[in-house]
């Protein structure tokens, strides 16, 4: 499916982002991985830059970033205001740092930039707050992002797989988020469900898919 595409999966080296990128390997595209927390737009644009340099000009991009910090559960009316800049406006920042550097390196030739924003932005999460709130800050820079850049040729996207998934390898994932029972029976795998969903809006049969965010949890959060 994706045979001859330069992919960048930002936050590739480890988790999910891992999974992602090996998952579309699987699929066939050349993938680059960077990390980093992407404090400064600055720091996203040297990172793109160098994934351009190593591997040619960059089809899509991918934003899998995640502070572990960020799935910390806390009450919200014990929240300090550092904890919520760290696991809300820091993740924030970080995804428009991803979608400014994205859209300097698509602009010439278009191209597909996807954000994994777990289904808690949908739904909320009692002890995920600033998190939940900064996935839902992500999805509506993405349809707005999608609306600017459409005439350049750019789609913006997010896939949205359970919270779970996001916990860095070896470490336990929050605990009490399940909302739902899933529909097909089964928590999706990083690799095998959730990559497959990226490597769909990110080929050529997605063209004309952009604003949209995808649930891929096994029918838990079946939202628009």
């Amino acid at each position: 499916m994706l045979a001859g595409r330069v992919i960048v999966v930002a936050g590739g080296g480890t988790g999910i982002g891992r999974a992602i990128a090996l998952g579309l390997e699987d699929a066939h595209a050349t993938v680059t991985t960077v990390d980093g927390d992407f404090a400064s737009r600055a720091d996203a644009e040297a990172a793109l830059a160098g994934a351009r340099e190593a591997a040619g000009p960059l089809d899509a991009v991918v934003h899998a970033v995640v502070n572990p910090a960020a799935l910390t559960t806390e009450a919200l009316a014990e929240t300090a205001a550092a904890d919520w800049d760290r696991r809300c406006e820091a993740m924030l920042r970080a995804a428009l740092h991803c979608c400014q550097a994205a859209s300097r390196e698509l602009s010439a030739r278009g191209g597909r930039l996807v954000l994994v924003t777990p289904t808690i932005a949908l739904t909320g999460a009692a002890g995920l707050v600033p998190y939940a709130t900064a996935l839902e800050g992500m999805r509506a820079m993405a349809k707005s992002a999608a609306r600017q850049w459409g005439e350049r040729g750019i789609t913006v996207n997010c896939v949205a797989p359970p919270v779970e998934l996001m916990a860095p390898e070896h470490a336990a994932a929050p605990a009490g988020l399940a909302l739902f029972e899933r529909a097909l029976g089964r928590d999706p795998d990083a690799r095998t469900d959730v990559a497959p969903v990226v490597a769909l809006l990110v080929a050529d049969a997605a063209h004309i898919v952009t604003g949209a965010t995808i649930p891929v949890d096994g029918g838990s959060v079946m939202a628009p």
